[in-house]
């Protein structure tokens, strides 16, 4: 059994750092108005490359994770659905359409919540994304991201399949319009 310790006296705790940034980042994003969507998708394609994958990641000596491709699926969505990649102004009065699809990914780290962002995904390659995807990892884990790997975000991702959930409503990344969450791959039973 593990003991518990109670705290006998109240405490302040200055809040600072990334923590700060996180929380005045998702206090701004309960300003936003928001729409909520759930729905599924059918990804039995995705799941049968995976062997294959698994083998191209390993001769391009990179991790090939099936985020690069939902990542590069968003990217190509964002060029049929250009409203979802903008920046709407402080006093709502004008919207600002992105050219480059600057993709952030929101990364839980033991800093704190944060969201690097992919720069300029509708050029990158499959394999590009992930060789990203894995510099920004290393950078989060380490409290090493620059000021450009966490701005100028044009649409962010959430994955809560990572930590076993199906379904979220994440917190907008201000300024951008909208963001997307997934939770986990997982066959669909028949009934």
């Amino acid at each position: 059994l593990k003991t518990l310790s109670i705290a006998v006296y109240d405490f302040t705790h200055e809040i600072k750092g990334i923590t700060k940034v996180m929380v005045k980042t998702m206090t701004a994003a309960q300003q936003v108005p928001r729409f909520t969507f759930h729905d599924e998708y059918t990804v039995d394609s995705l799941i049968q490359m995976k062997p294959m994958l698994k083998k191209v990641g390993q001769e391009q000596k990179v991790k090939l994770t099936f985020m690069p491709f939902i990542i590069k699926a968003c990217s190509q969505a964002l060029v049929e659905f250009p409203m979802i990649n903008a920046h709407v102004n402080s006093d709502c009065t004008a919207i600002t359409y992105k050219a480059a699809h600057n993709i952030g990914v929101a990364t839980d780290t033991p800093h704190g919540l944060m969201v690097p962002n992919i720069k300029n995904v509708q050029n990158l390659s499959i394999i590009d994304i992930a060789r990203e995807l894995e510099r920004l990892k290393v950078l989060s884990e380490n409290n090493k991201l620059s000021t450009d790997d966490v701005t100028g975000g044009t649409f962010s991702l959430s994955n809560v399949g990572a930590v076993g959930g199906t379904y979220a409503s994440p917190m907008l990344v201000v300024p951008e319009v909208c963001i997307g969450a997934f939770g986990k791959i997982q066959t669909e039973t028949s009934v």
